[in-house]
């Protein structure tokens, strides 16, 4: 039995477990980024075409699952530091993955229980399977859209009825703008979320990161290498540089400890683990960084 289907998971996403619709038709001639990174975590959302995928960024760098943990740990501890040290209380996810043990909605309500986390995907598999695992929509629901069209995603029905766009929110982009081909459009939806929140807003966002090839010509061609590899198989997935990140923070106050290696971002070094834990090697970890904003 997969730990997404057991019933401790099953308790965890809520009581009703209803689809409203039938699920929608799978494409499995091409790789899906949500169900690598599902394969990733260990989930049941990935087919042939993903694990093969999975093969070959392994081989091409050895040990792109780290890169994978390493930012779901980065939004954890993002997660929990937002809600139990700033006292956030209602969140946005955007460009959300397959549902998965630790994912925000439980880490926020560890330490706030009536926590609200809306999670907004354009990819409708993703959708219906967090439709399917949500409560009753009380403190959690799951809507389309994404950093193209911010005004409906902030004013849809469902959204709508759990954020309250007068109160902070703490808005979640963790994986969602490397996957965008456009960098300037996801800098302008960045923008435009920033100037609807309310202030004490914050933003976690990480990002794939290209080394300069002058400092570290290893790790850069590394970069460069999952980038050829993921928009050949996935038409998508861009390692940019730091400077190019740190601008999608622009009208955003930097948060301490800044823009770094999502690893060095309050890391957590506890035992037993905790979501949030994960530990990258050295190896990869500069190929992943992140930050946290606030207004």
């Amino acid at each position: 039995m997969s730990r997404f289907t057991s019933p401790d998971f099953l308790r965890q996403a809520g009581d009703k477990h209803v689809r409203a619709k039938p699920p929608p038709p799978v494409n499995l001639v091409s790789a899906s980024i949500t169900r690598l990174r599902s394969f990733h975590l260990e989930g049941k959302d990935h087919f042939a075409v993903d694990r093969d995928l999975a093969v070959k960024a392994e081989r091409a760098v050895p040990g792109f699952v780290d890169i994978v943990l390493g930012e779901r740990a980065f939004l954890q501890r993002a997660v929990r530091h937002l809600a139990a040290e700033v006292g956030i209380r209602q969140f946005l996810q955007v460009g959300s993955g397959m549902p998965a043990p630790g994912d925000p909605h439980e880490i926020a309500h560890e330490s706030v229980p009536d926590a609200r986390v809306v999670y907004a995907s354009d990819d409708p598999v993703v959708l219906t399977n967090h439709l399917a695992l949500i409560r009753d929509g009380r403190t959690t629901t799951a809507v389309r859209g994404g950093l193209g069209d911010t005004h409906s995603l902030l004013h849809d029905p469902e959204s709508s009825q759990l954020l309250d766009l007068d109160e902070p929110i703490g808005l979640l982009l963790t994986g969602a703008v490397s996957h965008l081909s456009d960098f300037e459009a996801a800098a302008r939806g960045i923008a435009e979320l920033r100037d609807s929140l309310a202030p004490g807003s914050h933003m976690a966002l990480s990002h794939y990161c290209r080394p300069d090839p002058a400092r570290s010509p290893k790790s850069a061609l590394r970069a460069e290498q999952l980038q050829r590899l993921f928009t050949e198989h996935l038409g998508h997935g861009y390692w940019r540089s730091e400077k190019e990140i740190c601008s999608l923070f622009d009208g955003w106050e930097t948060v301490a400890p800044g823009l770094l290696q999502t690893q060095k971002w309050h890391p957590l070094q506890v035992d037993p683990p905790v979501p949030g834990s994960y530990a990258m090697p050295q190896r990869n970890q500069q190929l992943i960084i992140g930050g946290m904003g606030r207004i």
